[in-house]
């Protein structure tokens, strides 16, 4: 049987990738080393909302403050972000997307924006495993009630965007 790794760094010819998986999965962990291993681009879209919410333009505006009510950016803001994300030198070797897409939504409005991908890795932990793993960090929000709770809202988001 091949190893995670093997699989991932022979059996894939073309370098479009997306990474989902529930909190505490290990999505950016393996996107991080898919990216340094195939030279490609990680594209977290969590990370560049974050940067997007510092800029004063309307756009960063609108998402610094959906972000400080604890809500995510606007899927049209989030998918023209990418597109120029995509368009820089580094992506052309191929990209891992981390996180993204979320919902349906987002899964849609990508495939119209004709934002391509080769590959889904969808990585599933047990409950178990994904409170061992949140707790360990010790932060505040990382408390088993909490995490459950997450990992309902993942599934209720993300579980349609598989079927998808």
């Amino acid at each position: 049987m091949k190893s995670f790794k093997d699989y991932i760094f022979e059996a894939m010819g073309r370098k479009r990738i997306i990474m989902i998986g529930g909190p505490g999965s290990g999505k950016s962990t393996y996107s991080e080393l898919i990216t340094k291993e195939m030279n490609i681009a990680h594209i977290y879209t969590g990370d560049m909302m974050r940067a997007l919410s510092k800029q004063d333009t309307p756009d960063g505006r609108k998402v610094k403050e959906l972000l400080s009510k604890g809500e995510f950016a606007p899927t049209p803001i989030v998918i023209n972000a990418v597109k120029e994300r995509l368009k820089k030198p580094d992506a052309q070797k191929g990209y891992i997307f981390d996180g993204f897409p979320r919902s349906v939504e987002q899964a849609e409005m990508m495939e119209k924006a004709n934002i391509e991908y080769d590959h889904v890795i969808n990585l599933q932990v047990s409950e178990e495993e994904v409170i061992r793993r949140l707790t360990a960090r010790g932060r505040a929000d990382d408390k088993p009630e909490i995490i459950k709770q997450r990992l309902r809202e993942h599934e209720k988001q993300v579980g349609p965007v598989i079927k998808h």
